[in-house]
């Protein structure tokens, strides 16, 4: 490169360290702000070419190159050193005490309630959460009701561009909005608050944000191909996958129950979450998942004020319930995030080397993952 050419930051970029390479998350972060990307079966399609040096597509993208310090500092206000399940105010197990939201949920139907206080409380005027069409293609929506929060309760395993609906809007102006996401859409809000761009999206009016436990989501083509081959009915109602050591895919279609091995579904993960440091959404003012061995029951990691703020008016107001997490279920719950670090660091050492990878991080913390995961059993 000639000394004073400019490094380009806008799609021609995107484009080659992203969407080339196979690491597209499908956040949506980039979506509804560039008039060439769309989404497409679970795809981010370009439509044209752009010639901007710098654009809001490459500065908000999860896996385009992030000094995750600088994020946690704007965030949290300190370095990314809680190489764990990133910062903790307190960790606990939850579950929503109405039976309309336990009901619906994959689990404790925990996300569901708090949305739904928080919007009745007016904490937040609006929601966005990934609902899924028929055929399970899920999509950002911007919710104001508890029908549209039921609607979207379950998951397909599969991601979906839910930040486009963030920046689609329509928004009158003014709105405190929260949002439900998994990590990498999590990191995606944290890039746009830090962002020292033009903000020309209402993040700033983000005022809450709920983090999901994921290790990883599927390719929707692929995905979908294989379930219609194994299953009759494709008018699918429910997936979920059982907790370890059993860890099926139960695929809930018409009035049978199908069981698939989830090795079975493993060459479908995406390749960028291959890559992906985190599982509990570390970025959140609260992150939720499962518990393992206790049915019906939400792991829930507060992170700041404002999601402690949160649950604790939610559990005053008896919306939701409240236990001690167990202490091998949080010894586990850590070793399973430690081992997602782990596994990310080992895929880009084959794959041209972690000094190439989209993220910056210290050398001693790179040796303290791969020490600390040392001997955690996969």
């Amino acid at each position: 490169m000639e000394t004073g050419e400019k490094i380009n930051k806008g799609l021609k970029a995107l484009e080659e360290k992203v969407f080339t390479q196979d690491l597209c998350a499908i956040c949506g972060a980039c979506l509804s702000l560039c008039p060439y990307l769309r989404s497409w079966k679970g795809r981010v399609v370009k439509l044209d070419d752009c010639n901007l040096e710098e654009g809001r597509c490459f500065a908000y993208c999860p896996r385009t190159k992030i000094d995750l310090d600088e994020v946690y500092q704007g965030i949290f206000g300190k370095n990314y050193e809680e190489i764990e399940v990133g910062p903790v105010r307190k960790i606990m197990m939850a579950r929503a005490k109405d039976p309309l939201f336990t009901k619906k949920a994959q689990t404790g139907g925990v996300v569901s309630a708090l949305i739904d206080f928080a919007l009745r409380e007016k904490m937040i005027q609006a929601g966005i959460l990934t609902p899924r069409d028929g055929d399970l293609l899920p999509h950002g929506q911007i919710i104001k009701g508890r029908k549209e929060i039921l609607s979207c309760a379950g998951s397909s395993y599969v991601s979906g561009p839910t930040l486009e609906a963030l920046n689609r809007g329509p928004w009158k102006g003014g709105e405190r909005i929260g949002i439900v996401g998994l990590p990498c859409q999590v990191l995606a809000l944290a890039r746009m608050k830090t962002s020292k761009l033009e903000k020309k999206t209402p993040i700033d009016r983000v005022a809450l944000v709920i983090g999901l436990f994921c290790t990883w989501a599927l390719d929707y083509i692929p995905f979908m191909a294989f379930l219609h081959e194994r299953v009759d009915d494709r008018s699918i109602k429910k997936l979920n996958i059982t907790p370890p050591p059993e860890r099926i895919l139960e695929v809930t279609a018409g009035n049978k129950l199908y069981r698939i091995s989830v090795d079975d579904i493993r060459s479908f993960i995406r390749p960028s979450c291959r890559v992906c440091l985190d599982m509990t959404a570390e970025l959140s003012d609260l992150s939720v998942g499962t518990v393992e061995g206790k049915e019906g029951w939400n792991t829930v990691i507060i992170r700041t004020v404002v999601g402690e703020n949160l649950l604790k008016r939610a559990k005053k107001a008896g919306v939701i319930e409240t236990q001690p997490l167990p202490k091998d279920n949080l010894s586990h719950l850590k070793e399973a995030s430690l081992l997602k670090k782990r596994r990310a660091l080992d895929t880009l050492n084959e794959n041209g080397g972690i000094e190439k990878a989209y993220f910056t991080l210290s050398a001693n913390l790179i040796k303290r993952i791969l020490s600390e995961s040392k001997g955690i059993a996969t």
